[in-house]
């Protein structure tokens, strides 16, 4: 279908459909290991801050603590990871398995396989310079970024 120039200017739209592309990818080459792009960051994140408790896991996941403990259900019962005693009574501390730890290299390998496959029309420069920056367009903020007012309709 035609893109007219509104649609091709507006950063947003071409962020979004990146996005659509970089997710169908990842679920292409997750789908042996029976994990979702979601999950696989959950591990990731669990692997990076070994000891983490739902709460914090769910927070950087941008989702509420009982969508987390379903994504810590299904890795554990999928043996990737594991609940120790946390720093409360009331937490557990989230822990890669040996398991987990074995399997990551192999998932990771095809992740960044189909990520090198979404930057292969880039140049080594173009595709660093894109990460920069999608970086520095997802940091948060310091401040509250201004709400514009909408045009009369």
């Amino acid at each position: 279908m035609k893109q007219g120039q509104d649609l091709r200017q507006l950063v947003g739209y071409q962020l979004q459909r990146a996005s659509l592309i970089a997710e169908r990818d990842a679920r292409r080459a997750l789908e042996p290991f029976g994990l979702s792009p979601a999950k696989m960051t959950a591990l990731l994140l669990i692997r990076d801050n070994p000891g983490c408790d739902q709460t914090a896991l769910g927070h950087a996941l941008g989702i509420n603590r009982s969508s987390a403990m379903r994504q810590v259900n299904i890795l554990e019962e999928r043996g990737l990871i594991e609940r120790r005693p946390g720093r409360d009574a009331r937490t557990n501390a989230l822990h890669l398995t040996a398991s987990g730890e074995e399997q990551m290299a192999t998932m990771l390998a095809a992740i960044n396989a189909a990520d090198r496959a979404l930057v292969e029309t880039l140049t080594g420069e173009e595709a660093a310079l894109l990460g920069a920056m999608l970086e520095r367009i997802a940091r948060p903020s310091p401040r509250p970024r201004p709400r514009r007012a909408l045009p009369d309709a």
